[in-house]
């Protein structure tokens, strides 16, 4: 019985670590850290931290309705940190949000994806009037 307990449990610390070496080849940053973000569109956002030096884009599995008009995010992650697991999640208003990925990106793409976003907002806006 001991021995199996053994296996157990060493099988749950190797996992962990398993988990940690990967989770360290990819951008994360601490929730506690988190000095302002923007959304982009219902899928994607930019969050600053520790400070507006350090943009990460986040993008989200599915959609966030209603994530460009939220005024606070709650941030949940399994650990002290935020990554690209299934665990980490943002939570809205109306419903929690899986992050799929999080990159770290530099001031220069910041101002890419932002014209970028704004710029098919719009599109999209106009096309909308012009079918009514």
């Amino acid at each position: 019985m001991r021995r199996l307990i053994f296996i157990f449990f060493f099988i749950f610390v190797l996992q962990n670590y398993v988990q940690a070496i990967e989770s360290s080849d990819r951008s994360c940053f601490r929730v506690s850290d988190i000095s302002g973000w923007r959304a982009l569109d219902d899928k994607n956002l930019i969050v600053w931290s520790p400070s507006k030096s350090h943009p990460y884009l986040v993008k989200l599995f599915n959609r966030c309705p209603g994530l460009k008009f939220e005024d606070t995010l709650v941030f949940k992650s399994s650990l002290w940190r935020t990554c690209s697991n299934y665990n980490d999640q943002i939570h809205t208003r109306h419903m929690p949000c899986s992050i799929k990925d999080i990159k770290e990106i530099d001031a220069e793409e910041v101002l890419e994806l932002i014209n970028t976003f704004k710029a098919s907002n719009d599109k999209e806006a106009s096309e909308n009037e012009n079918s009514e």
